[in-house]
């Protein structure tokens, strides 16, 4: 327990001690200030009222039906990716998912 850092710990912490005595005025402000703030956050958030929001459960919704046309009609099923980055392995494994699933031939 008597290493060098907590000596120069300590010795820090009186060296603050020695400045913070000496300015008493600015040490009161200080602790009063702390102290007001943390009352007014506490009143703050007792006059919040807490909103909970359950979970929520969505419809399955038709992909096939809500496309847009250009997407309907696709005269070669050749797909460009704009970009995927290239180092992570769960993009990787979305990117083919989406590939899988949308049966569409993507180049890139």
């Amino acid at each position: 327990m008597d290493s060098p850092r907590l000596n120069k710990l300590m010795a820090l912490l009186w060296k603050n001690f020695i400045l913070k005595r000496r300015q008493c005025c600015a040490l009161v402000a200080e602790l009063f200030l702390v102290v007001l703030l943390v009352g007014i956050l506490l009143v703050m958030r007792r006059m919040a009222p807490v909103r909970k929001s359950g979970p929520f459960n969505y419809s399955q919704q038709p992909v096939d039906q809500n496309l847009p046309a250009y997407i309907k009609e696709v005269p070669s099923k050749m797909w460009e990716m704009a970009f995927v980055p290239s180092k992570s392995v769960v993009v990787k494994d979305i990117v083919e998912t989406v590939k899988r699933d949308l049966q569409y031939n993507f180049k890139g």
